[in-house]
């Protein structure tokens, strides 16, 4: 049952960002320059990058196990695992690519309820600690996304990383000296004992998504594990895809 709520979380997550992003795709131009922006800027507050990712997603018409199976067929170089249950269906791709050092994974997605379906593609490109070329990973996950699915679209830029212990309330101070090199100005925030997340708005990126409180484009969230461990700091545009 957990698995299965998880399953629709997850798709009715990417609804909700289909929609918001509707008509907002990113310009080639500014990808070139999204992941190298994020990364310079946790660096610049001394944060040590320990993980990144690209992801970018498509709705679908697939309404069966079958199709979803058929579908994976276009992509034999992915390793396929399959899973059903009940009205939802899944089917997650990995391929890891040694020259590049990055594992890419394409999940289809699909689910029945109350007779409406709704199926999904995603495609994500995940990479360990910093690169030498951070554009050259933007243009490399811009080509096969494009070769998968045919046309541009919103690409999520997320980067974790860690940075020395703070002190209690230095979170929120460091949170917004990440706010400042990106010249983002907050529109929401949670501000706890040891986590902090921030919502902001940046003209760095044309895109963003509509909030009770204005428009946001750009997440900054911190987490502090305890006195002596490192602080997890993740930053994403123009929401964080990954957990913290």
């Amino acid at each position: 049952m957990r698995n299965r709520n998880n399953i629709i979380a997850i798709i009715i997550f990417i609804m909700f960002v289909t929609t918001a992003f509707a008509g907002h795709h990113i310009g080639a131009a500014n990808n070139e320059q999204t992941l190298e922006k994020l990364a310079r800027g946790m660096e610049n507050e001394g944060v040590i990058i320990k993980e990144w990712s690209l992801y970018t997603k498509k709705s679908v018409d697939l309404e069966s196990m079958e199709k979803v199976k058929q579908m994976t067929e276009q992509f034999r170089d992915y390793t396929w695992a399959y899973e059903e249950k009940g009205d939802i269906y899944k089917a997650i791709g990995t391929k890891v690519n040694k020259e590049k050092k990055v594992t890419e994974k394409l999940q289809i997605l699909s689910t029945l309820k109350n007779h409406h379906s709704g199926s999904y593609i995603l495609y994500e490109l995940k990479g360990k600690t910093g690169q030498t070329s951070w554009n050259e990973m933007n243009r490399y996950f811009k080509k096969q996304a494009f070769h998968i699915f045919q046309e541009e679209l919103t690409i999520f830029s997320c980067i974790t990383g860690e940075i020395g212990d703070m002190m209690e309330g230095v979170l929120l101070t460091k949170s917004n000296d990440l706010l400042k090199q990106f010249n983002a100005l907050p529109i929401e925030q949670l501000n706890e004992e040891k986590f902090v997340s921030i919502s902001a708005k940046t003209e760095e990126w044309n895109e963003s998504i509509p909030t009770n409180k204005g428009s946001m484009n750009v997440q900054i969230a911190l987490r502090s594990a305890g006195l002596g461990d490192f602080t997890t700091v993740v930053v994403g545009t123009p929401i964080i895809t990954s957990e913290y």
